[in-house]
């Protein structure tokens, strides 16, 4: 009894520190925090990759149109010829009923006329301009021929936007003589039977051509036999 009674107090004290309670309580047991695996790291890694990318792709389409379109550079009054310097791409979001009556191409309205005042910066649409057929800096004519010498007059060879070049034959002291009047005109139009006044067997065709060859053209049809020769696909002519 002595002896259990006299135990050092310093024992006491060691062993309550070394077990973290007060003495007769029962001991706690506490989870040890792991930090968190390789896989847990990449994978929450991967996820807030792709959720910036998905912000930026978000952001930049809300920024960037991704299709242009023809406006006016500056102001254009009634009866103005468009060119190129009077024309520019904006990158601009439309909707589709609008995007069809747009120019996306530069080339398209490179000389037409504008039917109305157009301020700067405006969006060039369909109504505002009329397009000279057949390209810019072109004439239109036309002609009066026989199926025979318009390659028959088949839709598939002569159509609107074909190429043509324009040949007359003459008599020259008895002898027929040959002679290319037009280089390089476009077929704008082509009527045939019901179409012509008068419901002609014939065809009327109507071209785009150079203004320096409208005389020769003429004079052709008045005074010898007209024919068109497909040129299509050919490499643009150089020269007469």
């Amino acid at each position: 009894m002595a002896d259990h009674a006299t135990l050092p107090a310093a024992s006491r004290s060691s062993g309550h520190q070394a077990n973290g309670a007060a003495p007769g309580s029962p001991r706690q047991v506490r989870p040890v925090r792991r930090l968190p695996g390789g896989r847990a790291v990449v994978g929450g890694f991967l996820v807030a990759v792709s959720a910036v990318g998905v912000f930026a792709a978000y952001t930049d389409a809300l920024s960037s149109p991704d299709r242009s379109y023809a406006v006016v550079t500056a102001d254009v009054v009634a009866g103005e010829r468009l060119s190129g310097a009077d024309l520019a791409l904006v990158p601009l979001d439309l909707p589709p009923d609008q995007q069809r009556v747009a120019f996306a191409d530069l080339a398209l309205l490179d000389g037409a006329t504008a039917l109305a005042p157009m301020t700067a910066g405006q969006l060039v649409q369909s109504g505002d301009v009329a397009k000279p057929a057949g390209g810019a800096n072109r004439a239109q004519i036309s002609l009066s021929l026989d199926p025979g010498n318009a390659l028959g007059g088949d839709p598939g060879l002569l159509g609107a936007g074909e190429r043509v070049r324009v040949i007359a034959t003459f008599t020259q002291a008895g002898a027929p003589a040959t002679e290319t009047v037009s280089q390089d005109a476009t077929v704008v139009r082509v009527l045939g039977g019901s179409d012509q006044l008068g419901g002609s067997s014939g065809l009327t065709v109507v071209l785009a051509v150079p203004p320096g060859d409208l005389e020769p053209i003429a004079g052709a049809a008045a005074a010898g036999v007209v024919s068109l020769a497909r040129t299509t696909g050919l490499a643009e002519p150089t020269g007469p």
